[in-house]
């Protein structure tokens, strides 16, 4: 009764990690940190939002996460 892709059972664990994602993302944009090497090099829109810069470093993070958990 795993999900396939993450080996992390469903419901309120997934919830969990998903919020604490989030969390995390929004700490990483409040202290002005960027999946990029410059904020600069983003492709969206200039001056990315708020809400646009939490969702592409949650992406970001769970790809990282994603490809962690293949390799090991």
């Amino acid at each position: 009764m795993s999900d396939k892709n993450t080996n992390t059972p469903k419901g309120k664990s997934q919830s969990a990690d998903r919020r604490a994602v989030h969390i995390a993302a929004t700490v990483m944009d409040a202290a002005g940190l960027c999946r990029y090497e410059s904020p600069r090099q983003c492709r969206k829109a200039w001056p990315p939002s708020r809400e646009t810069c939490v969702k592409c470093i949650e992406h970001w993070l769970l790809a990282k996460a994603r490809k962690e958990l293949q390799d090991a």
